[in-house]
């Protein structure tokens, strides 16, 4: 067990530490390198144009005209995904408006559970635990259940809303993209695999915490070693915390490689991170390449016989005779 405990609890945890921070490095330095040829901000707004042309307060945020506006427009999209909540799509042959109500609910309820899951998960890489963390683990875990019917004996613990909304969003993610057709189709085996590796991430850490319940010490003192370097020897792990740690390794390995890049990816689209302003501030072309210009006398010498032909034929063509 001491070989595996090694191997799964040491060896596979960095090289996936490895991995992530290079590839997302990586991903992150490619895009930034990447220039943006038009303005192509995407809008829901009356663009800042004419002084009697009336805009609206959120206009400002749907169709942003300067940086702030846009920073506003960013932090609107990265936590409440307000583009996903405005989204409709129109069938023509039924001419009825489809609404993404649902996904928006779900995914928000995904994303926030998650990064609360993860700053939860502080506790055990920090001593001491920052109040913060003592914070949103008292407030996550309000409801106290008595689930010793499991055991047979009393057995009372803090139900952690968001470790259950993370995996009923999961699940319904997941439902959709295999009973709805139009998401079935386009959806590729990246997508699955994602899911599946956080769907066996969520389910192993609610079995942990309710069912099989396992050695937080000892998981305290992995965590603590493998942050500071200097991991045990050989840790002998709870076989269910060795698979957890396992598919989160996993997760981690895969994530510079999948659609999960968009966490980063968002701050470098061009249809969001850009202000809406083209009729005041031209957006010049990174890709233009610098021009020689030419003065009349260097044409005229170029186009010589050209010139005096059309001088011949009653045509003005030197500035001076206009």
């Amino acid at each position: 067990m001491s070989v595996l405990g090694t191997l799964v609890g040491v060896v596979i945890p960095y090289v996936a530490a490895f991995i992530f921070v290079v590839g997302v490095l990586y991903r992150i330095f490619t895009w930034s390198k990447c220039v943006v040829p038009f303005k192509i901000p995407t809008t829901c707004g009356q663009q800042k144009s004419l002084p009697w042309l009336n805009r609206t307060f959120m206009d400002r945020f749907d169709s942003p005209y300067t940086n702030w506006e846009t920073a506003v427009r960013m932090l609107m999209e990265i936590f409440l995904f307000r583009s996903l909540w405005k989204n409709v799509r129109y069938e023509l042959p039924a001419q009825t408006a489809v609404s993404t109500k649902w996904l928006w609910l779900f995914a928000l309820t995904f994303h926030w559970s998650l990064l609360i899951v993860l700053i939860r998960h502080f506790r055990f890489f920090l001593q001491p635990v920052p109040d913060f963390v003592n914070l949103i683990q008292g407030l996550d875990g309000f409801i106290e259940v008595d689930i010793g019917w499991l055991w047979f004996q009393p057995h009372v613990v803090h139900i952690m809303v968001t470790g259950l909304t993370l995996f009923v969003a999961l699940l319904y993610l997941t439902y959709r993209r295999l009973a709805f057709p139009r998401e079935r189709t386009f959806s590729l085996p990246s997508d699955y695999i994602a899911l599946i590796l956080l769907l066996c991430v969520a389910v192993t850490g609610l079995l942990m915490r309710y069912v099989i319940p396992v050695d937080v010490a000892q998981v305290k003192e992995l965590a603590q070693g493998l942050l500071s370097f200097h991991p045990p020897a050989s840790p002998d792990l709870h076989w269910l915390f060795m698979l957890h740690l396992l598919f989160v390794s996993l997760l981690l390995a895969y994530f510079p490689f999948s659609k999960l890049m968009h966490s980063a990816g968002i701050f470098f689209s061009p249809t969001r991170n850009m202000p809406n302003n083209n009729r005041a501030v031209r957006h010049i072309n990174p890709w233009n390449y610098p021009v020689k210009g030419v003065d009349w006398d260097e044409f005229y010498e170029n186009f010589k016989g050209d010139m005096e032909e059309l001088e011949q034929m009653g045509y003005v063509v030197k500035p001076e005779e206009v």
